[in-house]
C-alpha cells in the first residue's frame, strides 16, 4: 500500500507543474479516496438503499416496477421499520414467504403521495410564442403542449418536511416540473429543456424557482443528484445548471439572481473536478478531461432486482464492478445504450455487462464542462469579479483544447468518445458526437474551418434518412438509448450544433431535423392525445420502446424540445409535405 500511494504522489506531483494548485489537491484526494477499501452506501437512508428489507422485498416481485417500492412513504421511523424485519427475519431463519413480506411492506408504508398538484401562477393558457406559429394545425399543437404544462406541476406536500426522514423524496420548497409517469420527482439533466419549454411560455418565476431548488439540492448534498430522491445521492448528471441560469438570464437580465448564485456554481465546477477528473495522454502531452464515475455499494436501489438479476453469473468482484458502471452510466443520462459497451474485442456489441463507461471519456460531459466553465467565467464578467472571470475563460479554453486534442478526429470530421485502455476513438454514430458545438466547446476559428466537415458527416451517416428524425444510435440492441429510438435532448443537442455552424447547409438541416421531430410529436399526440419520452425513428408518432421500463408519458424535455422548435422556427415548420419548401427558401 505504501508502494502505491508513493506512486501516486509522485505522479500527481508530475501533473502539479501543469495544474494550477487547487487542481493538484483535488487530484490528491481523489487519489486518497481510491485506495479506501470500502464504497459509501448508495445514500444515507438504509431503508431505501442498504438494507436486508431493500433486498428482500424487491427480490419477492411484489411490484412489477422497482422504482416502486422505494418512492413509498414509511409509516414508522426508520429504526423502527428495521427492528421489526429483522425481527421478522429471525422468526422465519432469513426466509420471509413473499406473502409475509408483501404483509409488512402493507403494514409498514404507504404510497399516499407525497407531492401536491400545482398550478404555476404565472400560467397563461394563451402564451405570446404562439402567434408567431404559422402554420395552424402546429399553432394547435403547441397551444396543446403548452396547456400540459399544470398537468405535470407539483409541490412537495407539508408533512414530506415534517416527517423528512420517512421518505426517500427530497423535499424542496418551491414547485417543479415532473418528466411524467413513473418519473414524479425532480431530475437534473431533464429540467433544462424543461426549463427552456418554460420560458418559451413566459414562465420566468417558474423557471427561477425551479432553479432554485437545484441550487438547494447542490448545497445540500455537494451536487445536484440524479434526481430528487435519496436513493439518487452518490451520483449527479450531465451539468447543466449553468446553462440553465444563462438562459434564465437571457430572458431575465436578472443580474442579482445570478450574483446570489455564483458560488454554487463553482461549487459544482468542484465537485466534478474532485470526482470526475481523469488525465489522459494524447501525443506525449497529458490533457485533464472528465468521465462518468458514480462509485457506490449494490445496485441501484430503483432498480435493485433488475440490477441483481443481471449480476447473477458474475463473482464477487466483478457484480462490484458491474454495480458501479451501471450507476455511472445512468449519471450519463443514457441508461442504457451501446455507447458504454466495450466488448472484449473493444466494439460496442455486447449487453449490459459489457458497459465499462468509467473507460470511456464522453464527448457530450466534456462538451457541457466546458459551456460550465465559460458561462461561469461570463457571470464572473457580469458581476465586475475580473480576476475570476480570467480564471474560469482560461480554464475553458483548457477544456477547448483538450477536447480538440483527444476527441477531434481528423479522418472523420466529427468528435467521437475515447477509449482510455486502447487509447482509440470510438467510431460509432451518436447524436453526442455534437455536442461541442451545441456548447460553444470549439473555438470560432475551428467551427469554420471543420463546420462543414460536421455537416459532411452528418449526412454521410445515414442518419438524416429516418421520418421520425435523428435516431440516438444506429445500433438496435434493445437499449432505450438506441436505435431506433428518438430522444428529444439529442435532437436538440444535433440542431443546436448544425446552428452553431452558422452555414446555409447547416442552418437548412437543423430546420429539416427540427420539423421531422416536431410532426412526429403531432402525429402521435394527434392519435394517443400524449407526449412521450422517446419516439420511433422508422415510425413517425409512435413511442420508442427497449429498457427497463414501459414508455413514459407526460411528458416534460419533450414537451421543451418541441415548444424550442416552434419557437425558433415557428414561421417555417408545418404539419405536412404540402407547404415545405418554405422551409429552404428561409434561408436562401
Amino acid at each position: 500500500m505504501r508502494q502505491y500511494l508513493t506512486f501516486v504522489l509522485v505522479r500527481a506531483l508530475q501533473m502539479a507543474t501543469r495544474l494550477k494548485m487547487w487542481q493538484f489537491l483535488l487530484l490528491l484526494g481523489s487519489a486518497c479516496l481510491a485506495s479506501a477499501a470500502d464504497l459509501p452506501p448508495t445514500c444515507s437512508r438504509p431503508v431505501y438503499c442498504d438494507s436486508k428489507l431493500l433486498h428482500h422485498v424487491q427480490l419477492a416481485k411484489i411490484f412489477n416496477d422497482s422504482k416502486t417500492f422505494v418512492d413509498l412513504e414509511m409509516n414508522y421511523d426508520q429504526n423502527k421499520t428495521l427492528e421489526d424485519f429483522d425481527r421478522l427475519l429471525n422468526e422465519t431463519n432469513q426466509k420471509p414467504s413473499r406473502e409475509q413480506i408483501k404483509n409488512f411492506v402493507d403494514k409498514y408504508f404507504t404510497s399516499e403521495g407525497q407531492l401536491e398538484d400545482w398550478v404555476p401562477s404565472d400560467f397563461s393558457t394563451n402564451p405570446k410564442f404562439i402567434s408567431n406559429i404559422k402554420d395552424r394545425q402546429l399553432r394547435q399543437f403547441g397551444l396543446d403542449i403548452n396547456n400540459i404544462w399544470p398537468i405535470i406541476s407539483r409541490k412537495v406536500k407539508d408533512e414530506v418536511f415534517e416527517k423528512p426522514e420517512q421518505f426517500s423524496l427530497i423535499p424542496i420548497k418551491n414547485g417543479f416540473i415532473v418528466p411524467g409517469g413513473r418519473f414524479q420527482e425532480i431530475y437534473y439533466w431533464d429540467t433544462y429543456w424543461i426549463v427552456e419549454g418554460l420560458l418559451v411560455s413566459g414562465m420566468v418565476n417558474t423557471v427561477k424557482g425551479v432553479i432554485e431548488n437545484l441550487i438547494d439540492l447542490l448545497n445540500r448534498i455537494g451536487h445536484i443528484p440524479n434526481g430528487s430522491r435519496w436513493y439518487y445521492q452518490e451520483r449527479s448528471q450531465p451539468p447543466l445548471l449553468s446553462a440553465m441560469m444563462a438562459i434564465y438570464y437571457k430572458y431575465t437580465n436578472d443580474t442579482e439572481f445570478i450574483k446570489d448564485n455564483i458560488e454554487s456554481l463553482e461549487k459544482e465546477i468542484s465537485y466534478f473536478l474532485d470526482n470526475k477528473l481523469i488525465s489522459v495522454t494524447k501525443d506525449n502531452t497529458d490533457y485533464n478531461l472528465l468521465r462518468y464515475n458514480a462509485p457506490s455499494k449494490g445496485p441501484r436501489p430503483e432498480s435493485y432486482r433488475e440490477d441483481y438479476e443481471a449480476a447473477e453469473k458474475l463473482d464477487e468482484s466483478e457484480r462490484t464492478d458491474f454495480f458501479i458502471e451501471l450507476k455511472s452510466a445512468a449519471e450519463s443520462g443514457w441508461d442504457f445504450s451501446s455507447r458504454w459497451f466495450i466488448s472484449e474485442d473493444g466494439s460496442n456489441e455486447g449487453s449490459l455487462t459489457d458497459i465499462k463507461i468509467r473507460n470511456i471519456v464522453p464527448v457530450d460531459l466534456n462538451a457541457i464542462f466546458t459551456g460550465v466553465l465559460q458561462n461561469t467565467a461570463n457571470f464572473h464578467g457580469l458581476l465586475g469579479n475580473t480576476r475570476k472571470a480570467a480564471r474560469y475563460a482560461e480554464l475553458a479554453e483548457q477544456w477547448r483544447t483538450a477536447i480538440q486534442a483527444v476527441l477531434w478526429n481528423e479522418k472523420e470530421g466529427i468528435w467521437f468518445d475515447y477509449d482510455i485502455k486502447s487509447k482509440l476513438h470510438r467510431k460509432y454514430f451518436y447524436p453526442s458526437n455534437f455536442a461541442p458545438l451545441w456548447q460553444g466547446a470549439v473555438r470560432h476559428e475551428l467551427v469554420i474551418l471543420n463546420g462543414p466537415r460536421v455537416v459532411r458527416y452528418l449526412q454521410d451517416s445515414g442518419a438524416l434518412k429516418f421520418p421520425g428524425s435523428i435516431p440516438t444510435s444506429l445500433d438496435n440492441t434493445g437499449e432505450q438509448w438506441d436505435f431506433p429510438n428518438v430522444w428529444p435532448p439529442t435532437v436538440s443537442i444535433v440542431v443546436n450544433a448544425l446552428e452553431a455552424i452558422n452555414t446555409k447547409k447547416s442552418q437548412q438541416l437543423a430546420v429539416q431535423v427540427a420539423q421531422k421531430f416536431v410532426r412526429s410529436c403531432q402525429k402521435g399526440f394527434s392519435q394517443y392525445k400524449q407526449m412521450f419520452e422517446k419516439y420511433n425513428a422508422e415510425r413517425p408518432g409512435e413511442y420508442g420502446g427497449g429498457g427497463e421500463y414501459t414508455v413514459q408519458i407526460g411528458f416534460g424535455w419533450s414537451n421543451g424540445v418541441v415548444l424550442e422548435f416552434l419557437s425558433k422556427y415557428g414561421n417555417v415548420l408545418t404539419a405536412n409535405d404540402k407547404p415545405s419548401a418554405c422551409s429552404i427558401k428561409h434561408f436562401d
